[in-house]
């Protein structure tokens, strides 16, 4: 979902040229739901379908990781993956039943391909219990195959991206919500993408965007609040692990935020305004916890930007996704040739990195 912000924050325009050189770290699970834009209408149906290859399976991910990690070496930007590792008790994510019910479709997908009875595949391929988790575990295979670094955080992929850009591991993090704001990521990119465009959530328009910066102090001085009052605001106008007060938006939870301070003065307050019961003592303390002491890795695995395997990401797109072939040749080719242009950058920069792209050689 991602916490409704923007009403109140100030987003900068950012230069090409000010990211150039620069490793970030990118919000694996934001960018790739935002891959399934790639769909198309249905002539006969006003619905929204995957592109998908010919056994029913989405492919959006693929040709989008592919595309978008081209578009970052040609810009000679070194992206890390975050991925989300255990689901919090109270994120509205994938849960452990739904994560068993993939595991059993994708059992009866292949057994299906295996019987030739490609209705059956596609029809499972469809369902939303296979869609989603077959998209994530593809993507780090396919980030693999491309060399690029990913890593599973222990909990949400936003604090994960925001400690890195904490600890200057990272200069910025990618993501299109603002929940790596209220995780405290110094500075948060958002509309890097090589079309500038975007596509309107729910209809079929693409409205022109231009890279922004969401750079925290600036946003929390502007405000005249800190980041626990940040926090505040967003438990009040909903987050993924509570649904907000209803009747309170972005510009009024600042308002009693500014007023009150905290949670506990706001809700005393305001109990005849609003309703406030489902907000519990102890929900209220672990949300905050959730946001201010979030789980993240410490130690970072030896994170290596390698040479991109062609002969596997054709495999996995043309043998196994009956991808035209002359077109993932050409961009693989292309992701090759901006790799080694990027690596070219940093190693005039960083000239230990020149044989092996690290991360220790950056740091």
């Amino acid at each position: 979902m991602g916490v409704k912000l923007k009403e109140i924050l100030v987003q900068k325009k950012v230069n090409f040229s000010d990211i150039n050189g620069k490793v970030v770290a990118v919000d694996a699970p934001n960018l790739i739901m935002s891959l399934f834009c790639f769909a198309y209408k249905g002539q006969r149906y006003s619905m929204t379908r995957f592109m998908t290859d010919r056994t029913g399976r989405a492919i959006s991910h693929l040709y989008g990781l592919l595309f978008r990690v081209i578009f970052y070496y040609s810009k000679s930007i070194l992206p890390i993956f975050c991925f989300d590792g255990r689901v919090h008790e109270l994120k509205r994510a994938i849960t452990k039943d739904q994560l068993n019910d993939y595991l059993t479709t994708k059992k009866w997908y292949r057994n299906a391909l295996e019987r030739n009875d490609y209705a059956t595949a596609r029809r499972i391929a469809s369902s939303r219990e296979f869609t989603w988790p077959h998209a994530i575990e593809e993507s780090k295979k396919l980030l693999s195959m491309m060399g690029v670094p990913y890593i599973l955080a222990p909990a949400s992929a936003e604090s994960q991206c925001a400690h890195m850009v904490k600890q200057e591991i990272a200069d910025y993090a990618i993501s299109q919500d603002f929940d790596t704001m209220v995780f405290g990521c110094p500075r948060t990119l958002q509309n890097l993408n090589k079309s500038q465009k975007r596509k309107v959530r729910g209809k079929w328009i693409y409205k022109k965007v231009v890279p922004r910066v969401l750079d925290l102090q600036y946003n929390l001085d502007n405000l005249d609040i800190d980041i626990f009052h940040l926090v505040e605001i967003a438990i009040l106008i909903g987050t993924d692990y509570f649904d907000g007060i209803e009747g309170i938006g972005p510009k009024t939870a600042l308002s009693l935020v500014r007023t009150y301070g905290q949670m506990e003065h706001i809700m005393k307050a305001e109990s005849d305004k609003h309703d406030f019961s489902e907000l519990t003592t102890d929900l209220l303390k672990k949300i905050r916890k959730i946001f201010l002491f979030p789980e993240v890795l410490e130690i970072l695995p030896d994170m290596r930007w390698d040479r991109p395997n062609k002969e596997a990401i054709l495999e996995l797109a043309c043998s196994d996704h009956h991808l035209n072939q002359e077109r993932v040749e050409n961009n693989v080719n292309k992701l090759i040739s901006s790799y080694e242009m990027c690596r070219k950058t940093f190693s005039s920069c960083h000239p230990k990195s020149l044989k092996n792209m690290n991360l220790d050689s950056f740091l």
